[in-house]
């Protein structure tokens, strides 16, 4: 019957054992997460906020991280789940949003299901893909589900990942998602077990690359929560040569603290001979999981020294792998705006040359403008609006479908403007206040390869909606006789949809969107993009311009139905 317990429990599996003192030890720990995330809140008791000067802006936790426990068993080393705890009080004392942010080299499985149907709550995980490693969950494609889903983003990264692939899926994916997400506050994990010293893993971190991952989270709560950081610890395995290191180089930024170049000679004396005890058992360990840096360096630096890390010679196709799962992650997460303002590559565009045509002697004013009265006022629509024009006029409150509020709207608006392969026209009453958008920008990573084809993006305040605004600002933007030299296309998505604020359901959604496109001659296809074969209400509308080249059009019309590359990831 014991036994039978510690089965249902998770604690007959090995990896996590029943101990003496395991509640105590594990509820601290989980209090503390508690209350440091409710001290960067402000939240003294049940819906009660500090004052400024009482609220801390961010808190490191280092007992903190332990994302593999579920609310009904231990797990991975993990017997209570501190951060889901910590968590749903701030949901359930406030209308607060979460985003956490896991860079332990395990997929945070504990975390993700326990808000994998809560939109309030976004779960980034950044992991080594779960085909070799513990808990084997974390699967792109692990989306969420109900309202929650595209609220749950899963990055599984190859084995022996080095520092540049790593840094390019952070640089690519993070910040976008964030401003899509709109969050209050940043949770963060920092298992350090990513390390190429880490006996438990395979990844191929230097501390350059954990670096990289702390310096992100900082930098990211200072420009889209007002500073609310709360960093937690998590795995790492290698306890004298790459924990210490690490975590103290997490409090170092996060106190902005400079951090020295050497260690101090005294920790060396004291924990090399510590290390040295132990360096054959990591030798053996280190093997096991294929690794093959210099095992016998006790580092007397903070960072580490590149030679002491062999490069890996598969480096070119991990790499690549890592490229297609971050452009996979983004054309599903990411919306399409958001995507526009932070392409994952620039490229040459026939957009370009058109921007410059319209606007000789460096015009810094739209190329066409045209008047549209409606039942609430007048509008202004304008084409190839340039960054000056848009810096000087604000977004209506009601245009948040795509970075959830208007004034992170508005950066991204100026983001596109920027982009000379973007064309951006936009509607706007006398006062200057933006009440409509449309975008078009090269086709991301899925089109790779396939020549002029873009992607329309259109939204329109909900305060200025069943005006007739959409119809007339998507044809002003397309009747351009250029475009027709060009493939158009549209996603809906119904995750992205304001079913509840026009009172639809989402299949009379998408008969308004065909409607709205077919208009202009778009027609819907059927295809295996991954956005669209996921849901029966999801709709891909594409428009083949009239001088387009036949073969181009039949390259464009074979991909729309080709097998995607998702599986493995």
């Amino acid at each position: 019957q014991r036994l039978q317990l510690a089965l249902n429990y998770g604690f007959a599996d090995g990896d996590t054992p029943a101990l003496p003192g395991m509640h105590e030890v594990t509820a601290r720990i989980a209090g503390g997460s508690l209350v440091a995330l409710s001290a960067v809140m402000g939240l003294l008791d049940e819906h009660t906020f500090a004052t400024g000067e009482e609220r801390p802006l961010h808190v490191f936790h280092p007992a903190g991280g332990l994302h593999h426990a579920w609310p009904n068993r231990a797990s991975g080393f993990c017997v209570y789940n501190d951060i889901a705890v910590a968590i749903a009080q701030v949901l359930r004392a406030s209308e607060a949003k979460v985003l956490y942010i896991d860079f332990d080299a395990h997929h945070g499985d504990g975390v993700q299901r326990a808000f994998y149907d809560e939109p309030r709550v976004m779960t980034i995980s950044l992991h080594e893909t779960g085909r070799y490693l513990f808990p084997g969950t974390g699967d792109v494609l692990e989306l969420g589900n109900g309202l929650g889903r595209g609220y749950s983003v899963n990055v599984p990264l190859e084995p022996f990942t080095e520092d540049d692939s790593y840094i390019e899926a952070i640089d690519a994916l993070l910040t976008p998602l964030v401003i899509s997400f709109a969050p209050d506050v940043i949770v963060s994990q920092h298992g350090c077990d990513t390390h190429a010293w880490d006996p438990l893993t395979h990844l191929g971190l230097t501390m350059r690359g954990i670096s990289a991952q702390i310096k992100a989270a900082h930098q990211l709560a200072h420009a889209y929560c007002q500073g609310r950081w709360v960093a937690l610890g998590g795995g790492g395995y290698d306890l004298y040569r790459v924990v210490p290191r690490a975590w103290s180089m997490l409090w170092s930024e996060m106190s902005e603290q400079p951090l020295p170049e050497r260690l101090p000679d005294a920790w060396i004396a004291r924990w090399r001979p510590m290390w040295e005890s132990v360096e054959q058992q990591e030798l053996i360990a280190q093997q096991v999981m294929g690794k093959s840096s210099s095992l016998s360096v006790f580092p007397a630096l903070f960072q580490d020294r590149p030679e002491d890390f062999p490069a890996q010679p598969r480096r070119w196709s991990i790499g690549s792998a890592n490229r297609h799962t971050v452009a996979l992650v983004r054309h599903l997460l990411v919306p399409p705006s958001v995507r526009q303002a932070f392409p994952a590559a620039q490229r040459q565009s026939p957009l370009a040359g058109l921007f410059d045509l319209l606007h000789l002697q460096g015009s810094a004013t739209p190329s066409r403008s045209k008047m549209l009265e409606t039942q609430v006022g007048t509008l202004l629509l304008r084409d190839f609006c340039p960054p000056s024009m848009v810096e000087r006029l604000v977004v209506d409150k009601g245009m948040y479908a795509f970075a959830r509020l208007p004034e992170r709207e508005h950066q991204l608006l100026m983001s596109i403007a920027r982009r000379p392969d973007c064309a951006l026209a936009i509607a706007h009453t006398p006062e200057g206040v933006i009440v409509g958008e449309v975008t078009l920008a090269p086709g991301d990573e899925w089109w790779e390869g396939l020549e002029n084809v873009y992607e329309v993006a259109i939204e329109v305040s909900s305060n200025w909606r069943g005006l007739g605004v959409a119809s007339q600002l998507l044809s002003f933007a397309l009747e351009l006789d250029a475009l027709e030299d060009m493939i158009l296309f549209a996603l809906g998505l119904s995750w992205h949809w304001d079913t509840e604020g026009l009172g639809l359901n989402i299949y009379r959604y998408r008969e308004m969107i065909i409607r709205l496109f077919g208009a202009l001659g778009f027609v819907e296809y059927p295809t295996t993009e991954p956005n669209i074969s996921m849901e029966p209400a999801n709709v891909l509308l594409a428009r083949i311009g009239k001088r387009v080249d036949q073969r181009a059009a039949g390259r464009f019309l074979n991909r729309l139905l080709s097998s995607p590359n998702i599986s493995g990831l």
